[in-house]
């Protein structure tokens, strides 16, 4: 599954509804898009992640750490995208996601912030840098 998948549904979900449920898992799906993608790139360039709770704070970490500008706001859009991820996903009394707009902007964030990193590492320069920065990092 490719995770662009994931922001395609998260897109569906954002239009018109007000149904709480499904803003919510907007917000869970736009984060998990991002995410993915960037581990992806980690798998494919760095090294085998293992699959454990820990790699959302490792693939936030290397690339936020990799020494390349737009890759470290894009890793701190990861971040914040992660914390609203665990408020829509396990705070179920926090009223932010009756409002379509939050999801909607949240979706956007993860967009953009998808499409940039896509952009950033198709340069072979660039992904090169990228890579040569989060090993540095390590």
């Amino acid at each position: 599954m490719e995770p662009r998948a994931f922001l395609q549904l998260a897109q569906q979900l954002s239009r018109n509804t007000t149904n709480e449920a499904s803003l919510r898992s907007c917000v869970s799906r736009s984060y998990y898009a991002l995410f993915n993608f960037m581990a992806q790139f980690i798998n494919e360039h760095v090294e085998r992640l293992p699959h454990t709770a820990n790699d959302h704070e490792k693939v936030y970490r290397y690339f936020n750490n990799c020494g390349v500008e737009d890759i470290e706001t894009i890793a701190s859009q990861l971040n914040d995208l992660r914390e609203d991820r665990n408020e829509s996903d396990y705070k179920l009394r926090s009223d932010r996601f009756k409002d379509e707009n939050v999801a909607s902007l949240l979706f956007m964030k993860a967009s953009t912030a998808f499409n940039s990193f896509e952009s950033i590492v198709q340069s072979s320069k660039q992904r090169k840098r990228v890579v040569e920065g989060i090993r540095k990092h390590r």
